[in-house]
């Protein structure tokens, strides 16, 4: 077997898990109310029908005088009519509690997505996609049918339990012992396996996590084509059937723990019914009417016993799903977004600011420190430096996408540490691209552009040609993540995107690494001309043809060694910029 790659640490289990779970439930108190009515109601007409049993034999047919056919149509009415109420309450308590399984668990979910789309970007650079897959959707569905079917199933089988007891110490309190002798032995066991269950549950839920990640990862086409490449797709099976090995042992051993308890049942079960007749036979009094009736009670104690101990293994099993969730719930997200300034022209400034990852230790170099900036509105600005000279991370800070760690970042006088959309955009490097149609992905950024702004803005970019001549033109998939694209095609449709969000400020991250030299400079020069009077930030490995730009900064080593107007920057030829424009241009 191969080592598991590496994730994000699991996150403690959340305290109080069965307290938490209560408390998912008051906002719907007044339907678990009518849903109890409605399971003790079902369970009381339950109990009733032994209790006519005896009166069938002991009066109806072996009483005084011979059969009494006229009491005996009397009771079968009454068993038909208890038999429809029956059937109407089993059916309005299944509606009620789907219903209520369905909004606690809809409640669940939408709550965790919107914590999950809150963390931090660094949260999702650590965790594993089919982590977050896993328990946004397998967690919640087995929450949901733990609601929906356990649950009620639990406290039918409580209420059938303390009513059906009830009834056989009605008819005889002496069989009713002796019937119920037994009973806290196999409940103890169920306890006692229960821990071994919730264990084995949660080491299971966390397996099929792993294996949604293998999916994800090792079947995406950018995963496939690697293990193509690498002639490394024998190991990547080899790895993805000894996860499902590992599951395949998770759920052996669950089963034979679950099937312990019901074992133990069984034997309850098939021993008591002899029990009870011994004890008949050593206590005078009992009727033939009494002792059919206590038996059929003993099949009605029997089912919901039976429906306690499968349950209960179905609880501990849930019981690592609510963590998991619960976990994710109590994650820390970013602040709430401030409210974003009114509307200006979009000047930026950085002061002093920095910025450390998370999870880099003191001793590592920040990945920025003391940069100090300011950045006109309406100017052009060109961000350059070495690879790892921190380049990515100013545009995050300039994007609100990171909050620096020391330091302020500013737009037209107001200090802001998260994204505001609609006065900044930024578009990066990887463009991401939904599972849906050109233009619906062009629409993300101005759900209200027409169809003529999608065609300017794809125009701009240089991507309306290749669009056009798809088969459905804008309507056309794009496929997952953009696969039916080129990198140079997804950057353009990115770019065109950014542009229809119409922002102050547009930070362009790599956005043209996929092109050829002369259509970035096309692309480039068209996105220059039409956000003209509108600021622009563009950091970029390949500048020795850009010459569109107002201003330069050189960053290396996370610290900014070179900004001013591009001539001066260029004129100084033993300087950074003017050294990286002459290895790119073999300029003398």
């Amino acid at each position: 077997m191969r080592d598991r790659p590496p994730s994000a640490p699991e996150p403690p289990p959340a305290p109080g898990t069965w307290r938490r779970v209560v408390r998912l439930f008051m906002p719907y108190r007044a339907a678990v109310c009518v849903l109890v009515v409605l399971i003790a109601a079902y369970s009381a007409m339950n109990a009733a029908v032994p209790l006519l049993t005896r009166v069938v034999f002991d009066r109806a047919l072996f009483g005084p005088g011979g059969p009494d056919l006229r009491l005996l149509a009397l009771i079968a009415g009454l068993a038909a009519a208890i038999a429809c109420a029956v059937g109407a309450v089993d059916l309005g308590q299944t509606w009620l509690s789907a219903r209520v399984a369905q909004r606690v668990v809809h409640g669940l979910r939408t709550e965790m997505f919107g914590r999950l789309q809150r963390m931090p970007l660094a949260f999702f650079a650590a965790e594993r996609g089919g982590e977050i897959q896993s328990r946004l959707a397998g967690d919640t569905t087995q929450i949901e049918y733990a609601v929906k079917d356990t649950l009620p199933g639990a406290l039918s089988g409580l209420i059938g339990f303390v009513v059906a007891a009830g009834a056989m110490v009605t008819l005889s309190p002496v069989l009713a012992g002796v019937a119920l002798i037994l009973a806290p032995l196999v409940l103890l066991v169920a306890s006692r396996s229960g821990r071994a269950l919730s264990t084995l549950s949660a080491d299971g839920q966390r397996t099929r996590a792993e294996l949604s990640s293998i999916i994800a990862e090792r079947l995406s086409p950018g995963g496939v084509t690697m293990a193509r490449v690498h002639g490394r797709r024998q190991e990547e099976a080899a790895g993805f059937a000894a996860e499902s090995e590992r599951l395949a042992r998770l759920g052996i051993r669950s089963g034979l723990v679950a099937q312990l308890v019901l074992s133990v049942g069984h034997v309850f079960f098939v021993l008591t019914p002899y029990l009870v007749f011994v004890a008949a036979g050593l206590t005078g009094g009992i009727t033939p009417g009494t002792l059919v009736a206590f038996t059929v009670l003993q099949a009605r104690l029997h089912q919901p016993l039976w429906q306690i101990l499968h349950i209960s293994t179905e609880f501990r099993a849930a019981q690592g799903a609510f963590e998991r969730v619960f976990g994710y719930l109590d994650l820390q997200p970013e602040p709430e977004t401030r409210q974003s300034p009114a509307p200006g022209p979009g000047a930026l400034a950085v002061r002093e600011a920095g910025f450390r990852y998370p999870g880099t230790g003191e001793e590592d170099r920040p990945a920025l420190y003391g940069v100090s900036l300011e950045i006109p509105a309406a100017s052009t600005t060109l961000v350059v430096g070495p690879s790892g000279s921190g380049k990515t991370t100013l545009g995050h800070l300039l994007a609100g996408l990171h909050p620096p760690t020391e330091g302020t970042v500013v737009i037209d006088g107001t200090e802001f540490g998260a994204p505001l959309p609609g006065r900044i955009c930024i578009a990066t490097q990887e463009p991401f691209l939904f599972q849906g149609s050109v233009a619906d992905n062009l629409r993300y950024a101005a759900p209200g552009a027409t169809m003529d702004d999608l065609v300017r803005s794809c125009r701009i970019t240089r991507i309306h040609e290749r669009i056009a001549a798809l088969p459905d033109g804008y309507d056309s998939p794009a496929g997952e993540r953009g696969a039916l694209f080129s990198g140079g095609e997804r950057q353009r449709i990115a770019l065109a995107r950014a542009l229809l969000a119409d922002a102050s400020v547009l930070v362009l991250d790599e956005a043209t690494s996929a092109l050829d030299p002369l259509t970035e400079l096309e692309v480039v020069e068209a996105i220059l001309a039409e956000r003209a009077g509108r600021t622009t930030v563009m950091i970029t490995h390949r500048f020795g043809v850009l010459d569109s730009f107002d201003t330069v900064v050189a960053l290396e080593e996370g610290r900014v060694v070179e900004y001013g107007p591009r001539l001066d920057l260029l004129g100084d030829r033993h300087g950074l910029y003017a050294r990286m424009v002459r290895a790119q241009t073999g300029a003398a």
